[in-house]
């Protein structure tokens, strides 16, 4: 659990905000790839956990066991052996003495690869935003596409990266009372709502924006974008705005307005932990961030 007397020290940094804006763009769009790697987010976390594993040594194809992935995930164990359980019947992965393994054509099918590639080019775009707003000093390679092989560094931005989505859903899911989909909605919102100024000017603001400059999102685009059922949205939605988390803007669509914010103040906090953590990681394996 990451609700710290560290978070609520961080919550008072002075580019708080800036941070929140410029990562949860990183976050939203690593929850999808880890969304659409099984049919439902749960799975998906499962594949991630087990293929984090394999990068850090591909020659060590050691089982994970069903409770090690419950204790990781913070899920119930019945839960997460009723997932593995769907994962082998598809193929994903298999059964041996002492866990589960992903099956080999899982690590090379090219939808994995392109799944990693997705996570780095994110990761990549998240540590450039922090250098512009002075936060690591990441240089981001000259070309943002990554080769069909990610070399050894590359592959150490992905794990962290890993790493951190899957610590990052976890915190989502607690501070949305164990209601995960609701918290990927929200966020979806959040950074639909900012994402004209994420992409030109981050560090433009650094306190909360105010609701004029927050761009309204229409069910629909949300919908689209995570590839989820209207209803679904719809009803998630609902469960915002009772909450004040979210209102609708006449007929524009739904913001999350600045009065939200102020009261997340420990959720702010978090996120620039999660953040930080993550350039850690990446230091002591002795990448310049």
């Amino acid at each position: 659990m990451i609700r710290s007397s560290r978070a609520m020290d961080l919550a008072a940094h002075p580019e708080v905000y800036t941070i929140g804006r410029i990562s949860t763009e990183f976050f939203l769009r690593g929850f999808e790839v880890i969304g659409r790697a099984h049919d439902d987010v749960l799975g998906g976390m499962i594949i991630m956990t087990m293929l984090g594993d394999a990068l850090v040594d591909p020659r060590d194809d050691k089982p994970i066991g069903i409770r090690e992935l419950a204790r990781r995930l913070d899920t119930p164990f019945e839960t997460v052996r009723r997932q593995v359980h769907k994962l082998v019947l598809r193929g994903a992965c298999h059964l041996e003495v002492g866990g589960a393994c992903l099956a080999s054509a899982t690590l090379r099918s090219q939808r994995t690869n392109a799944m990693l590639r997705k996570i780095y080019l994110e990761a990549v775009r998240m540590l450039d935003g922090l250098r512009r707003i002075k936060i690591g000093h990441f240089r981001p390679p000259r070309s943002f596409d990554a080769p069909r092989t990610l070399n050894k560094e590359q592959v150490v931005v992905v794990v962290a990266s890993i790493r951190v989505l899957l610590a990052a859903l976890k915190v989502l899911r607690d501070f949305f009372g164990g209601d995960l989909m609701t918290g990927l909605v929200f966020t979806a919102i959040r950074a639909a709502n900012v994402k004209h100024i994420t992409n030109t000017a981050p560090g433009a603001n650094r306190d909360i924006l105010p609701d004029s400059d927050r761009r309204p999102v229409s069910m629909m685009a949300i919908s689209n974008s995570m590839m989820l059922p209207y209803e679904t949205v719809r009803r998630h939605t609902a469960q915002l705005m009772k909450q004040g988390k979210c209102v609708r803007v006449s007929r524009s669509g739904l913001v999350v307005p600045a009065a939200a914010f102020r009261k997340m103040t420990l959720e702010a906090g978090t996120v620039v932990q999660l953040v930080l953590d993550f350039m850690d990681e990446l230091r002591a394996a002795g990448i310049k961030v």
